[in-house]
């Protein structure tokens, strides 16, 4: 599996380790060092870097099944989207029987252009000729909306171009963890394409609930939310990507609840808005 010193990446092998053998398990990572804990405990650790797609094919031989793990939402995607593809080739070329990729959520739907890029690997992964699996985690869906609660605790009132809109988040532990179990199900997931959503949606006004008591979601316009955003030193382009997002979700996008992750799971996953409340204790605001 690649990626396993991010976030994401460290759930899934944690989740992994628990349901085979860790000598049965290999990491990707770039760097060593940060994977010594999973070393000792008997995990393969090997360095790569899909920046370096000629480091794949050592990272990728004698696997099985190889999990492109494309949850590095930062990259832009002209970037991302030709590195994701490149790994699915070696994967291949290195001789692995399977694979499952990350993809983002409710991505057919996608108005985000820094998220345009998935729709591309996804199709490039169901062209492969061997078995594949595409796990849409929608990864940094909690964290967005867990910026417009943290942004409500500082302000006193939780605004933002939002509207009625609401959200199906999923939990990172729950889709790490249905991320594992995929991987450690040997062709049972073969051909499939999962949508990890919470079971639920959370709106705006619960949001500001979860801001704190006393605190309203007042819904604003676009041009009142980029002309704050500007006037506070945010970059035009970044302001605009928000607002992509904003108008996403105004329009159903990542809205819509699927069977999925309680599926996968066994049980039922954790509901949107602990998913959002669980991201808003994990957050950092410099």
């Amino acid at each position: 599996m690649t990626g396993a010193n991010g976030p994401f990446g460290r759930l899934v092998a944690e989740h992994l380790l628990t349901l085979v053998p860790a000598e049965g398990v290999a990491v990707s990572v770039r760097d060593a060092a940060g994977a010594e804990a999973l070393r000792e405990r008997g995990v393969d650790v090997r360095e790569a870097d899909f920046g370096r797609p000629e480091s794949l094919a050592g990272a990728f031989a004698g696997a099985e099944t190889v999990f492109v793990n494309g949850t590095y939402a930062g990259a832009a995607p002209d970037v991302r989207g030709p590195q994701l593809r490149a790994a699915v080739a070696a994967a291949r070329a290195a001789g692995a029987r399977r694979i499952v990729v990350t993809s983002w959520q409710d991505c057919d739907r996608n108005p985000v252009p820094t998220l345009t890029d998935f729709a591309d690997t996804e199709a490039a992964v169901r062209a492969q000729p061997l078995p594949w699996t595409l796990v849409r985690v929608g990864y940094g869906l909690a964290t967005t909306l867990a910026r417009d609660v943290v942004a409500a605790r500082r302000d006193g009132v939780l605004t933002a171009p939002a509207g009625d809109a609401r959200a199906a988040v999923g939990a990172t532990p729950d889709q790490a963890e249905a991320a594992a179990r995929i991987l450690a199900a040997d062709g049972a997931h073969d051909g499939a394409r999962y949508d990890l959503t919470g079971p639920d949606t959370v709106g705006w006004a619960e949001l500001a609930e979860l801001a704190g008591p006393g605190i309203e979601y007042r819904p604003e316009s676009e041009a009142d939310f980029r002309a704050r955003w500007v006037a506070k030193g945010f970059p035009e382009a970044a302001a605009d990507q928000l607002l992509a997002l904003y108008t996403g979700f105004r329009a159903g996008w990542a809205g819509t609840v699927t069977g999925d992750l309680a599926a996968l799971l066994g049980r039922a996953p954790t509901p949107a808005r602990e998913a959002v409340r669980q991201a808003v204790d994990a957050w950092a605001w410099g």
